[in-house]
């Protein structure tokens, strides 16, 4: 269970062996054992008792502001040494450059999934459209599958170019649905090179969304017994958690897209549930909260995997545990998406 605790004045303790968040307006209590994470939003205080029992149980605590990540408590590594040796290892080989591929193949993949949907109900030339965009990035996934490199730093530019020319097709592609009073002109912010700076509602639910997905796919690489900041696609930068952006791009049009789309298709957010603040959009509170309750939904619904019926939030952890084995030589790696 992944409990949200969201406001000012409220506080996480401990009483006995439960945890207990308190408000004005009384107080709940938790079995740890039934917990996995605790996403804490704005002001609200911690315990030392109650991290104490928490970290004891392995639940992660995630701390937000702004929709950002800014601190996460975690239970001490787990992990193997063959696997984080394997893992540094790969970096250097071709397993860096098959990694990279599956990621974003998947991601295009998913991409055209959502530009099929999003045609079937609409007929004339925007449904034309999308299928003439959902085409080139099928011509441009034949291309990335045609790329060989004998490490990821030989060939990473040219698999991020080719990336970034089926994202612009498909965010060319969101532009045509989404209504013009929200102002979206396509998956940028105060300028072209930083989308994490939303300058429209539609930019500052995504960034928002995605910092979800975020550490969800950092709890599950930790999980898997992986070295979060060694990955493959995403390069090295201090402080950068790589692999979980890379396990990430399998599921931002799953988890994330089809939340937004959603919630802007049925106008539960609209276009004044913002504020500008230095520049920058921000979500109001209640818009937050709705995108946050959708996009925790999505995680812990149920779709097909390998034959089963399971929630993405277990897909994103069989990932990132197929990640370890395949840099063990134990399976072949293969990408999430979906055809619908």
């Amino acid at each position: 269970m992944r409990v949200v605790v969201d406001g000012f004045g409220k506080f996480i303790g401990k009483e006995g062996n439960l945890i207990v968040v308190k408000d004005k307006s009384g107080k709940r209590k938790l079995n740890p054992s039934e917990l996995k994470q605790i996403l804490i939003i704005g002001k609200a205080g911690i315990s030392s008792d109650a991290i104490e029992l928490l970290m004891k149980n392995s639940v992660d605590v995630v701390f937000f502001s702004k929709g950002e990540i800014i601190a996460k408590l975690t239970h001490p590594a787990v992990g193997m040494a063959k696997t984080r040796r394997e893992q540094y290892y790969a970096y250097h080989d071709r397993r860096s450059v098959e990694l990279s591929k599956e990621f974003v193949i998947a991601k295009l993949r998913n991409q055209m999934a959502v530009l099929s949907n999003l045609a079937k109900s609409r007929k004339g030339d925007i449904g034309d459209e999308l299928m003439d965009k959902r085409k080139e990035i099928g011509y441009i996934i034949s291309q990335v599958g045609e790329i060989e490199g004998k490490e990821i730093d030989e060939v990473r530019k040219e698999i991020l170019g080719l990336e970034g020319k089926a994202s612009n097709h498909y965010w060319d592609s969101l532009r045509l649905i989404f209504p013009k009073e929200y102002n979206f002109s396509g998956r940028k912010g105060i300028d072209e090179k930083h989308s994490r700076y939303a300058k429209d509602i539609v930019n500052a639910m995504l960034n928002y969304g995605y910092a979800i997905l975020h550490s969800e796919c950092i709890r599950a690489v930790e999980l898997a017994g992986l070295d979060i900041y060694a990955g493959f696609l995403h390069s090295d930068r201090s402080g950068r958690t790589s692999l979980p952006l890379d396990l990430m791009e399998e599921f931002r049009q799953q988890v994330v897209d089809k939340a937004v789309i959603k919630l802007i298709s049925y106008k539960q957010i609209k276009p004044d549930d913002c504020r500008i603040e230095n520049f920058l959009c921000r979500l109001e509170d209640k818009a937050r909260r709705t995108l946050l309750k959708e996009v925790l939904e999505r995680l812990d619904s149920k779709t097909q995997y390998a034959g089963r019926n399971v929630t993405f939030s277990s897909i994103i952890q069989s990932q990132a545990r197929r990640i370890a084995r395949f840099i063990r030589g134990e399976v072949r790696y293969k990408g999430f998406w979906q055809r619908w």
